[in-house]
């Protein structure tokens, strides 16, 4: 079963285009689920049935993962399985009477004006060998809500500062271009011209694939995990100890969006959502502030 894992995976790669990071996530969720057949002494996708895939619900809840992470798991084996139906590999999908948990819908964090506002007049108040880097990251991933992958992987060419835009590559390797506001361009014109050459000469040996726009310390493009670093240390000490990661600016930009009038289908362009319903929870988010702004303000309420 491994083996036939292990194709899968090159199938995903090659002909979905997925993201590196889920493509980790779906080979971690398959081997597994692998593990688990092993220890029944199932090595043979023909041999997995429906009670054999109920126990691995069963395990799953007995392991306590949230119903989000059974969600997934289990989505996983239904997409491995209907995989091997469909290149012939196996004659019948035991997953499909497998009903997994309902995923919990949480609202998402987001950020106030004001919470951005503050940590933006601290960071200004401090001055280190990144600053105007990590002060043109957030803003920028404020600006448009892009994924962390996403912004990593942009290089200077993407960034067209006379037209305001910045052209992304997201999920599936569908392109989007985003405006930019004068606030975001500013910062990052100020990175460029200070402090990205200053980075770029630290770098020592070794090859950069691109021209990143965004660089670490010792020059080369700063991933995904430098840029949550980024993020983090940039809000650390917002009222309360809230945690930020780029995914809260993420959800900050569209529900500010749609609180300042912007339609759902423009929300849903910006963010590079393939289905509307994934953009509509930020209107559940926006109604939930608006409930309780009435109930503050409403001398009757």
């Amino acid at each position: 079963m491994r083996e036939l894992v292990e194709g899968y995976l090159r199938h995903l790669s090659a002909e979905r285009q997925l993201s590196p990071q889920t493509l980790r996530a779906y080979r971690s969720d398959l081997e597994l689920f692998v593990d688990f057949c092993r220890r029944w002494g199932v090595d043979d996708p023909s041999r997995v049935d429906h009670r054999l895939l109920r126990r691995y619900l069963a395990y799953l809840q007995t392991r306590g993962y949230a119903r989000t992470t059974i969600a997934r798991r289990t989505a996983a084996v239904r997409s491995f399985f209907r995989y091997l139906v469909r290149t012939n590999r196996l004659r019948c999908d035991p997953t499909l009477a497998l009903t997994p948990p309902r995923r919990e819908r949480r609202l998402p964090r987001v950020l106030s004006l004001r919470e951005i506002e503050e940590a933006e007049r601290r960071q200004g108040l401090q001055v280190y060998r990144t600053s105007l880097r990590d002060m043109a990251l957030v803003e920028l991933l404020y600006a448009t809500g892009m994924r962390v992958g996403e912004l990593a992987g942009l290089d200077v060419k993407d960034l067209d500062m006379r037209r305001g835009e910045v052209k992304v590559l997201g999920k599936g390797r569908k392109e989007r271009v985003i405006p930019v506001h004068q606030a975001a361009l500013q910062l990052l014109r100020a990175y460029m011209e200070k402090e990205r050459p200053i980075l770029a000469a630290n770098r020592v040996g070794g090859e950069t694939s691109g021209d990143p726009l965004f660089l670490s310390v010792r020059g080369g493009r700063l991933g995904d995990r430098g840029v949550r670093r980024v993020v983090e240390r940039f809000f650390r000490n917002l009222e309360g100890g809230k945690r930020v990661s780029p995914h809260t600016l993420r959800h900050t930009f569209a529900t500010h969006l749609l609180q300042g009038g912007a339609d759902l289908r423009s929300v849903q362009e910006l963010l590079g959502h393939v289905d509307l319903s994934t953009t509509q929870i930020y209107t559940q988010l926006s109604r939930k502030r608006l409930k309780e702004a009435f109930f503050q303000a409403h001398p009757r309420a």
